[in-house]
Formats: structure tokens, C-alpha cells, sequence
């Protein structure tokens, strides 16, 4: 039996439409059942699909798109929902959906939806660089770009990612790209191509990379969801959380779910299945194996994310944000009328530009992304996170009311990233502060201030950290080099908590990209 858990989502979100009851599950065999409906879930799910696998797919939350479920869709264009809009991602959190699909048992921020945090987010696509796996040794032999590279073209051919949406080939509101191109030669940074050339990272700006297909979000939903469903070997459960994984020593036999009605069931894998799950603490009420049976890992050390930063510059261009509200009533009808012909302003995401750099400290290199988009009265909004070659830490735990916290925080921990991370905001406020730059910072320019201020970057990986030292005898790995937790038979964990390094920049693409990989290694081994 296999079972992948892909994901961190937590809660019970209502479900739409009919949903069948947990006895429906009676008499059936699954090869896997993979739990979450996020982006590794669904790659997964349908490569094990496309295989020949008898495959379920359990998500606890229900499906964004027409497609999968959604009727809440926009006012002219009933096909479509809000989250479908590349040019309302911007505003996501404001629609009335928002509140359904967020995970209310989670710390920091997670989405209980299918498609997981694509679904959400501004759909910032970053492909990976080479140094993200070859650098500080951190990934494994075997999960160096070389053996991922691979995985990475088979992702890029169904979801490659795009700086030009538009279908007329015009890029829209470059106000903001125009005041900041000229900002960054001024101070000797240089223009690229964040897709073509993901190895440069210092001192380099670029056209941003969306998550964007045929004008719509993309996302594996989009991309590799429907090349499932087409297959009678696979089945997908809205609405259905899985509470634990049902094993007997070492080896999984099933899963316990419960179903949007309350109803709890196991479903059964095949003799030979695989299954995946993180694991729970016993005082939250969960069943668990015999203490005898228990496996003493370190899930949840070593947790990792991107802290950022946040500048406001007073630039003397001309540009705002745009009209949200007249977008989802329908009045905006010229951005409307040109979104009909596939181009125009609504196929854009929200950044006009995306920028990279990186610094020195000690030996260690750090990288920062510096994501860059409009406010209202020609104001620059800069969030700029502090990426891979960070060295900060935390404890990701469970309490016993089975939410995820912040037992210790990954943010800012050690002296060098402080230093570092001040050092570079430092540089930065001072190229805006040259004379002539046409920016004017209204952020105080007080560093430390700024870095007391951060906030969470929501990339979450390490809680279950991928690598060949064995966590049950002092080392500090979770699941194996095959993604397969150790001390189990058929337990597999493929999401960002087996990442054993920060990515430089945002995270989704890394996610997708080693979901590809490890679904190849799971097959291979069966």
C-alpha cells in the first residue's frame, strides 16, 4: 500500500456539492492513497496515476475552480471564479472565499482548498537555480540539480511558468517597471530573464515569473489534475480529512477518514500499497500504535522560512492598484473586454518586477528576493525576503488540540543572519537614498526597526527533512532518500517539510519540481 500525505493542511473545511459518506469507501483498494490535495499531492497522485496505480486522492477541502466543484464564480463570466483571475490574485484575500479555504489549526497561514497554497497566492513562479541543490550540501547524492533537473523539465512542460501572459504579446501598467529599471541601472543591477536564466541572482531584476497558463492560474488543478481524472484508476474525495494512519508495526494497512457528514471510515490499501501522514501527539485524541511501536524521529526540528521585510518608496511615477471592486462587479469593461480577447491587464499577477541579490558573511552566502508591486498614489511596495544561505532554525509542534505552532521560531535566530540581513537592507536603503533615484523612502529608515518588524513568508520546509542519517538513531532525518519515512515499510512524505534547505525565492516551483522527482523514485521502487 502506498500513502503519501503532500501538504500541512490541518482543518475541516465545508465541503460543496454532494459528497459521498465514509461507508462508500467499503470494499475498495487503493495502490495509494495520497493525503492533500496541494501541489505535490496532485503531481503525485497523477504520476502514480499515469503509471497504471489504483490511486485515491483525499483533500479536506473543496475544489477552486468550476471544474472541481466551484459555482462561485464571477458576475461575467460564469465559467470562471475569482481565484481563476490572475488579475484579481492581488486582492485574493478579500474574497468571500477566502475565509472557506484558509486552514483554521494551523500556525502562520496555510490553505485548506484543493491546489493548497497555489490556489492563493500571488502566483510568484521561481524556477529553482542550480546553487539551490549543489551549494552547503544539504540536499542528498541523488538530489542534486543533475538528478533533478529532469524532474524539473517534465514539470515545465506541463506547467512552465510565464513573463507574458497577454496573448497580444503587450505588457500592461509598467509604470512601476519603468521608474524601477531605471532605479536599478542607475545603482549597476542588470536586467534578466527569470526563466531563461534562473541561475542569476545578484544584483539582477526581471519581468515576473507567474504562475499563469492560457491566461488563467495554473497550478497543477489546471495542469496535471485533468490528465487524472481521465483515468478510471483514480478517484478524488473532497471534503474527507484524514485523521491518522491505521498501521501495524512498521508496515501501513489504511487510513481513518472523516467525511464532511462526521461520519469516520478506514479505508483499506492493497497488500502491497503505500500510504503517507504526519504524525500526531497522542493527548490530542488521535489513536495511536502502542508505545512499543512508536518511532522517535525529529519531525517538526530544524523547521525553515523565508522572513521578509517590507519597504514603502515614494516613486515619481504614475501608477496605482487597480479597480478590484469594478473588476468582480463587472463595471471595469474595458479590462473586461480585453481579458475576453485573452490579453490585457486582468492576465497579469500582481508584481510589475521581481529582483534578486545576494551577500557574504562569514563564508556563507545569503540570498534575498525583493518582490516588488504598486500601491496607490505611485507608492512602491518592496517585500523583500531573506532566502536560501539563511542559517536560522525553529521547532514546528502540535498542541493538543491538534494545531500546529511555533514551538520555536525559524526567524532571525542567529547573529550572522541578522547581520546579514541588516547589512543588505542597509545597502538597499541607500541606493533608494541616492540623490536623483526618483524614490524617496517612507519607510523609516531605521534598520533594526525594520528587521524587528518581520513577517512570515509561509514557505514553509524542513519539519520532515529529507536525508540518509536516520532520525531514530541520533541523525536528523525523517523520511529516507526515497521520500519514505524511516522505520516504516510504506509511509512516504513528499511536500516542502522534506526540503533539508531553503529555496532562493518562492517556494511553489521547488515543491512541484521534487514531487516530480519523488514520484519517479517511489515508482521505481515498486
Amino acid at each position: 500500500m502506498r500513502f503519501l500525505q503532500v501538504g500541512c493542511k490541518a482543518a475541516l473545511v465545508a465541503a460543496i456539492g454532494s459528497l459521498a459518506s465514509a461507508s462508500s469507501f467499503k470494499n475498495h483498494y487503493y495502490d495509494y492513497i495520497v493525503v492533500g490535495g496541494g501541489p505535490a499531492g496532485i503531481i503525485t497522485a497523477e504520476r502514480f496515476v499515469e503509471a497504471g496505480k489504483k490511486v485515491l486522492l483525499l483533500e479536506r477541502g473543496v475544489g477552486p475552480t468550476v471544474a472541481t466543484g466551484a459555482n462561485e464564480t464571477l458576475t461575467w463570466n460564469k465559467d470562471l471564479t475569482a481565484i481563476d483571475l490572475p488579475g484579481l490574485s492581488a486582492d485574493v484575500g478579500s474574497l468571500p472565499v477566502w475565509d472557506e479555504y484558509m486552514c483554521t489549526d494551523t500556525e502562520g497561514m496555510a490553505a485548506c482548498v484543493l491546489g493548497g497554497g497555489v490556489t492563493v497566492n500571488y502566483m510568484v513562479f521561481v524556477h529553482p537555480p542550480e546553487h539551490d541543490f549543489d551549494d552547503n550540501n544539504n540536499w542528498p547524492e541523488g538530489w542534486k540539480w543533475k538528478d533533478l533537473k529532469p524532474a524539473a523539465e517534465r514539470l515545465y512542460q506541463r506547467n512552465p511558468g510565464t513573463t507574458l501572459p497577454s496573448a497580444d504579446g503587450k505588457r500592461y501598467d509598467q509604470g512601476l517597471y519603468s521608474v524601477l529599471s531605471k532605479f536599478f541601472s542607475t545603482v549597476g543591477w542588470k536586467s534578466v530573464d527569470m526563466i531563461s536564466e534562473p541561475n542569476e541572482k545578484h544584483k539582477v531584476y526581471s519581468y515576473p515569473s507567474w504562475n499563469i497558463k492560457d491566461q488563467k492560474r495554473a497550478g497543477p488543478v489546471r495542469t496535471y489534475l485533468p490528465l487524472a481524472e481521465k483515468k478510471d484508476n483514480f478517484s478524488l474525495q473532497l471534503g474527507t480529512k484524514v485523521i491518522r494512519v491505521v498501521r501495524s508495526g512498521s508496515h501501513i494497512t489504511g487510513v481513518e477518514v472523516q467525511t464532511s457528514s462526521g461520519e469516520t471510515e478506514i479505508i483499506t490499501l492493497a497488500r502491497d500499497g503505500r500510504v503517507k501522514q504526519i504524525e500526531t501527539a497522542k493527548d490530542s485524541g488521535i489513536k495511536v500504535p502502542p508505545k512499543k511501536q512508536w518511532l522517535d524521529l525529529p519531525v517538526g526540528l530544524g523547521f525553515r522560512d523565508h522572513p521578509i521585510f517590507t519597504l514603502k518608496v515614494q516613486t515619481n511615477g504614475s501608477f496605482g492598484i487597480p479597480d478590484y471592486d469594478a473588476i468582480v462587479n463587472g463595471t471595469d469593461r474595458k479590462d473586461i473586454s480585453l481579458y475576453g480577447k485573452n490579453s490585457g491587464l486582468l492576465t497579469q499577477g500582481k508584481h510589475r518586477a521581481i529582483f534578486f541579490s545576494s551577500n557574504e558573511l562569514n563564508g556563507q552566502t545569503r540570498y534575498y528576493q525583493g518582490s516588488c508591486a504598486p500601491a496607490d498614489g505611485s507608492v512602491l511596495e518592496i517585500k523583500t525576503y531573506l532566502t536560501h544561505g539563511a542559517t536560522s532554525t525553529g521547532v514546528l509542534g502540535l498542541d493538543s488540540n491538534q494545531k500546529t505552532v511555533f514551538e520555536e521560531s525559524p526567524y532571525m535566530q542567529t547573529a550572522d543572519d541578522k547581520k546579514a540581513a541588516a547589512a543588505f537592507v542597509k545597502e538597499l536603503i541607500s541606493d533608494i537614498s541616492t540623490p536623483g533615484s526618483g524614490l524617496e523612502l517612507i519607510t523609516k529608515p531605521n534598520v533594526t526597526a525594520i528587521l524587528n518588524t518581520i513577517s512570515s513568508g509561509n514557505h514553509y520546509t524542513t519539519s520532515a527533512k529529507l536525508g540518509t542519517d536516520d532520525g531514530r538513531k541520533g541523525g536528523s532525518s525523517v523520511v529516507d532518500l526515497n521520500t519514505k519515512v524511516y522505520g516504516t515499510d510504506n509511509l512516504y512524505v513528499v511536500d516542502g517539510s522534506i526540503h533539508p534547505d531553503l529555496p532562493t525565492g518562492n517556494i511553489q516551483t521547488t515543491i512541484m519540481v521534487i514531487a516530480e522527482a519523488a514520484a519517479a523514485r517511489i515508482l521505481a521502487q515498486h
